[in-house]
């Protein structure tokens, strides 16, 4: 499996999680989560900006001049406790990202029952903002890669009690008690399966109204969430034998490794497809990291997925969308918003130019005869006045 981790000095996460529960500080319900620049300063080892590091960034979300993304928490180590984090900036501040809130210093009471094994660190987070509701919603996944026969991994789902109020970094976010779904890994001998890397989307046409969720490591998997709560329409966890998830993909057949994760469907109602975007390669290497994007489209907004040659995402098909370019090493864990009419992709990479520390980058992204195309130079990076 994959393991998602920073690459700061001061945050390398171990490649093997911790086998025991690390004792987390306790959170009275209904406070405004805890300050991240508090938490670093409090911490027994000094941090500078210059070492900031953000992985598996959400989809960015804009309200008013502002925007925030959640991202994967760090080591459970040197006085960090935060199982996400969040991250803001002003529009227009481009790669200057602030910390922003430190999620989850105590963890939801169904964890210890499903993944017990987990340090405290939660991976791969999504926003997504309901204009309509005015709503904040958050998903994320755990894991526990100790569980002898193979990990098992969560998404669960939280939300603003306080909505909009305080946002971008000044929320409260309340857990919503119990999983979307888990994967036992022990149960899937054939091939490693794993519930990390949500993201929701909505559908239009046939489908407005309805909400999707897509998750997994090793196979993509998808399904219809209710509206309402995030939580599966039908209240059923993945099973290869129902009828509740369907499989959307697998990765490419590389010497027999055939790994896929950090799944983002895209839809694009002024053509009529969803796409889905995933990633292919390595992570979590620093400069030795091989992820590249991928992407496949459908009318449905759960497949079937065909790439640009007409192959099925399930068997091995994936465009080309983005690679390894200059000091971006590893781009992975897409998202898409508007910036203005202009289409943006954001994605995490590994920067050359701080020995390999991860940050979210942008580009613009163009649609050329119904497929994206990402443009070379970037909208945004690390900022070059925070480089050591």
């Amino acid at each position: 499996m994959a393991s998602k981790f920073s690459f700061s000095p001061f945050f390398a996460m171990p490649l093997v999680w911790l086998a025991t529960i690390t004792s987390i500080p306790t959170h009275v319900a209904g406070d405004t989560d805890a300050s991240l620049l508090s938490v670093y300063d409090r911490m027994t080892i000094e941090i500078d900006p210059s070492d900031y590091t953000i992985h598996d960034p959400s989809q960015i979300v804009t309200i008013g001049t502002k925007q925030m993304i959640a991202v994967t928490g760090k080591a459970q180590e040197d006085g960090y406790d935060c199982g996400l984090e969040t991250w803001w900036r002003n529009i227009g501040d481009r790669g200057d990202w602030k910390p922003g809130q430190c999620l989850f210093r105590t963890k939801p009471s169904w964890v210890t029952e499903e993944v017990s094994l987990n340090d405290g660190a939660f991976w791969a987070p999504e926003l997504d903002y309901n204009k309509t509701a005015g709503t904040l919603t958050l998903l994320y996944s755990m894991s526990e890669e100790e569980r002898e026969g193979g990990p098992n991994t969560c998404v669960g789902v939280a939300r603003s009690s306080t909505g909009l109020e305080g946002f971008p970094d000044k929320l409260t976010w309340v857990d919503s008690g119990s999983p979307v779904t888990c994967i036992i890994g022990s149960d899937y001998d054939d091939t490693e399966r794993s519930a990390i890397d949500p993201s929701v989307y909505w559908g239009f046409g046939e489908d407005e109204g309805k909400l999707f969720l897509v998750t997994g490591g090793g196979r993509i998997i998808g399904t219809e969430l209710d509206p309402t709560t995030y939580k599966q329409k039908n209240g059923e966890w993945f099973d290869l034998e129902g009828d509740d998830w369907k499989q959307l993909s697998t990765g490419p057949d590389r010497e027999g490794d055939t790994w896929v994760e950090a799944a983002y469907i895209h839809p694009k109602r002024d053509n009529g497809y969803y796409y889905l975007f995933v990633n292919w390669g390595a992570c979590c290497s620093g400069i030795d990291s091989t992820y590249e994007i991928r992407v496949g489209r459908s009318r449905s907004p759960l497949g079937p997925f065909l790439d640009k040659t007409g192959r099925d995402m399930m068997e091995g098909g994936g465009t080309l969308v983005l690679k390894t370019q200059g000091n971006i090493i590893g781009p992975g864990h897409t998202g898409i918003y508007k910036r203005g009419r202009k289409d943006i992709i954001s994605f995490h990479y590994y920067d050359k130019r701080r020995q390999g520390n991860s940050w979210i980058a942008e580009k613009q992204l163009r649609w050329r005869s119904g497929w994206p195309k990402v443009m070379r130079k970037n909208v945004s990076a690390f900022p070059k006045d925070k480089l050591d």
